[in-house]
């Protein structure tokens, strides 16, 4: 622990935050960390409402995401890219935060459990087939890790509940753009 007072639900700036100064390589290695050691990743994750870290990591995955859509689709579809991840994921984390009803945290600290894996999966939302499995494993399994380590409820009440909130997002996008 950093200093005399804080404990495992009060640091800040913990390993799992994006360091702004070095975005690039803090990008790179949260992206690694949270592919190859989930849980790791979520146990690591400061449990404060605190929401720069997030929010900034949230705006500069938009940055990528809208250099990606660019090349993918054109401008428009990049400029939505820009400027949709921050509110998008807002309005996300309400249905995961009541999906776990009864965890020992808060919404804010649920949109934080969100935040990360909706960053990485955001840029890639531009490559058709790889979206939906992307998607899936970001929405179910990173989320439903996320979810059962930070709110503190059991795996299996998390899977169950990112599945259902999952599969009805991943279908009403789906609706969305063959409609």
């Amino acid at each position: 622990m950093a200093k005399r007072g804080y404990n495992r639900d009060t640091i800040r700036g913990g390993a799992a935050e994006w360091d702004v100064s070095r975005p690039f390589s803090s990008y790179l290695k949260l992206l690694g960390r949270l592919i190859v050691h989930p849980l790791r990743f979520f146990e690591l994750l400061p449990r404060v409402p605190d929401p720069r870290a997030p929010a900034l990591f949230l705006v500069f995955s938009g940055i990528l995401a809208g250099v990606v859509w660019l090349f993918a689709d054109g401008i428009y579809p990049a400029l939505l890219a820009l400027v949709l991840p921050l509110p998008l994921s807002i309005v996300l984390a309400a249905p995961y935060h009541v999906a776990s009803w009864g965890g020992r945290f808060g919404y804010a600290v649920t949109w934080r459990v969100l935040a990360y894996p909706f960053a990485f999966l955001w840029p890639l939302t531009a490559v058709p087939v790889v979206r939906w499995i992307a998607g899936a494993y970001a929405g179910v399994l990173l989320l439903a890790i996320g979810l059962s380590v930070v709110r503190e409820i059991t795996f299996g009440r998390a899977f169950v509940s990112c599945l259902v909130v999952g599969g009805l997002l991943l279908f009403a996008a789906g609706a969305a753009l063959a409609g």
